[in-house]
């Protein structure tokens, strides 16, 4: 993360057509080496493979006892993280230096002699012997660095600072005092403690998300994401503005095989902001509209991004549970970006594409289309009860199997590796800020700081739940900012869940609506981590990129107020339970959703059949609040401000005469 312009003005990205130059500058875990001498490359692809092979078969076969197999994982990704990341600016490019390797092998050393002792230590009823403590201060520290190479510098302080609150609480004033705790009882929380860098964050990526970034990667190598963008162009790119309505939905599709926003961007922005820009559309809106798509893509099930892994492992329910109620929050933010995209179009009067700049889709489903298979495959059987390591393993086995049937996506060995490699390096920037999170998880659990935090904020309050909703809001938007959406969704769950279980919110929407604005920090300026990727592939300004996307993305920072308080939005009945919402609630829901997404739309863009008076923006957008609510005095009540504007733009209309409909903005 570039820290000058998180402080500072921030610059406009360098108008580059290599997306990782322009992902360098957003965040940590871009900044990588990428032209890695021969020999090195040959030992990272070698450990690529092995950390690959080692998870499939785990995944295949079972995995060992857990706290060796999350210490197996963490080791490949320390020993990764040495090679590919360097120290400094100043460190060698194309190979690690002495102090990688010395890392490097240290991390070899630490990993063997956890697993080893992990027996011994558990005959001893968990008590830590010296060696223990020292292998434990070791481990603490490798992974604090390789936090601050693969994730950045506010992880790193994070981390920091709860290691200092652990122990300096008898001298904190006030409320968030506490006995404080030894230096060996902060190393044993940490390493052999449950909730500490070993903990359940840990323990997701080394079994849930690693499995999907590998079936991600190795997908998108056997062709699903040309497919996915074809399809987008073919169908939508002849409509009016069509480049960028299939941004929005090649983003949608390409974000359920990938949890990255900003890669996301890189990925399909690569060819619809060119286009989007060719056919007429300003460079800042081009930008805005792939950075809000892409963003979008983290809430969209089935796969939803990694966050929703670990929000199943939380509370214990599953994951094909999450992804069903998280389909129509998902449909709600992506028609609204497509109605504001739409309406944007037709006050420009900008046209679609040539027939002869569309690709052909019966040929590219002819070539792709077998590809789709795996994705069905693994909502079939994570359907059918089966855990999301069992469904993953299978689809990756089957996408193997079905990219041999044509010569353009048979996965050859030149192709393996490249899964190999991308799937590890992928791996090492969330899995190591999954282990950084046990530095939080284990201070908020051992000094119950959660429990005062929470109980702050609720008096604070007065108990009034829309304002802890909002306070929640800021809380995870702010800690969001920069941070990997994994991550931040860990930290902001820590902190805010609580709060708002304790107000009397259900487990489930609590960690929903946090996990919702998780996503959304990187469409969130000033950092905007999406925008200013996309900023840098339509070489225009960072900040109005990134509020630009803000107006676009805005459905999805009003739709989580909407589901908390209609619960059968993500098909909650009203006794609490999952699932379990009545159809009428349910389609009371969706219409009133997406009339409401309608008029919001109209209502940011200052269109609505025609350029309608800056005026009626008001009333359209107060209809759109209350449609979105699907509750009937609610729904009523914006319908009836929504006709009455409706009829208002209509006289309008007629008045100006048959031209007003294509008058520019």
């Amino acid at each position: 993360m570039n820290w000058k312009n998180l402080f500072g003005k921030r610059k406009t990205p360098r108008n580059t057509n290599d997306a990782d130059e322009m992902l360098e500058d957003v965040e940590a875990e871009f900044n990588y080496r990428k032209k890695i001498d021969p020999f090195w490359m040959k030992v990272i692809i070698g450990l690529s493979v092995m950390f690959v092979g080692y998870h499939m078969v785990t995944a295949g076969i079972g995995i060992p006892e857990v706290y060796k197999h999350r210490t197996v994982h963490l080791g490949f990704l320390l020993g990764l993280g040495w090679l590919y990341f360097p120290a400094t600016k100043r460190s060698p490019k194309g190979k690690p230096s002495v102090i990688d390797l010395v890392l490097f092998a240290l991390t070899i050393v630490v990993t063997v002699l956890t697993v080893i002792n992990r027996d011994a230590y558990l005959l001893r009823g968990g008590v830590l012997s010296m060696s223990d403590y020292i292998v434990g201060s070791v481990v603490m520290v490798l992974v604090l660095e390789a936090t601050r190479r693969t994730v950045g510098g506010q992880m790193l302080w994070i981390s920091i600072i709860c290691l200092v609150y652990m122990w300096a609480g008898p001298y904190i004033p006030g409320v968030f005092s506490h006995r404080g705790q030894s230096i060996k009882r902060i190393i044993q929380a940490m390493y052999s403690g449950g909730e500490g860098i070993f903990g359940m964050p840990l323990g997701v990526s080394s079994t849930y998300l690693i499995i999907f970034i590998i079936l991600a990667a190795i997908l998108d190598k056997s062709g699903l994401g040309k497919l996915f963008n074809d399809i987008a162009l073919g169908v939508g790119g002849r409509f009016s503005g069509g480049p960028a309505k299939v941004a929005v939905v090649a983003s949608a599709l390409t974000g359920t095989i990938s949890g990255s926003a900003a890669s996301n961007v890189a990925t399909t922005g690569a060819f619809t902001i060119p286009l989007m820009k060719k056919i007429g559309y300003q460079p800042t809106f081009a930008g805005a509209v792939e950075a809000a798509a892409s963003t979008g893509g983290q809430i969209m099930p089935p796969i939803m991004g990694s966050a929703a892994f670990i929000m199943a492992e939380y509370l214990g329910i599953p994951y094909l549970t999450i992804a069903a109620a998280g389909m129509i929050p998902a449909i709600l933010y992506f028609t609204s970006v497509y109605f504001q995209v739409d309406f944007r179009a037709k006050s420009l009067g900008l046209r679609g594409l040539d027939k002869s700049e569309m690709p052909d889709i019966k040929k590219t489903i002819l070539h792709y289309g077998h590809m789709i298979t795996p994705m069905i495959v693994l909502i079939y059987l994570m359907g059918q009860g089966r855990t999301p390591l069992f469904s993953a393993f299978y689809a990756v086995s089957l996408t193997i199997l079905l990219s041999w049937f044509r010569k353009e996506t048979r996965i050859l060995v030149p192709e393996a590796k490249s899964v190999a490699v991308n799937s590890a390096r992928t791996g090492v920037s969330i899995g190591i800020s999954m282990a950084a999170a046990g530095f939080m998880i284990a201070a908020f659990s051992s000094t119950g700081l959660g429990i005062v935090l929470a109980d702050s904020i609720v008096a604070i309050s007065g108990g009034n739940l829309m304002i802890v909703l909002v306070l929640t809001m800021i809380v995870a938007i702010i800690l969001g900012l920069g941070l990997p959406t994994s991550a931040c969704y860990v930290i902001t769950a820590s902190i805010c869940a609580p709060i708002l279980i304790k107000v009397g919110l259900a487990p489930f929407l609590a960690h929903f609506f946090v996990f919702y604005y998780s996503c959304l920090s990187t469409v969130t300026p000033p950092i905007a981590l999406a925008a200013y990727v996309a900023a840098g592939i339509a070489n225009a300004n960072t900040d109005k990129v990134g509020w630009m996307a803000f107006r676009l993305a805005l459905a999805g920072f009003i739709v989580p107020f909407f589901f908390i308080y209609s619960p059968a939005m993500v098909l909650m009945g009203n006794d609490g339970s999952m699932l379990s919402a009545d159809w009428i609630s349910v389609v009371v829901s969706v219409i009133s959703g997406l009339v409401g997404t309608w008029f919001l739309a109209a209502s940011v863009e200052g269109y609505l059949f025609i350029k309608y008076p800056a005026w009626l923006r008001v009333p359209l957008f107060v209809a759109a609040l209350l449609l979105i609510d699907p509750r009937v005095l609610t729904s009523a009540i914006g319908a009836g401000i929504a006709i009455f504007s409706v009829v208002i733009i209509l006289v309008i209309k007629k008045r100006r005469g048959p031209q007003a409909a294509i008058k520019a903005a």
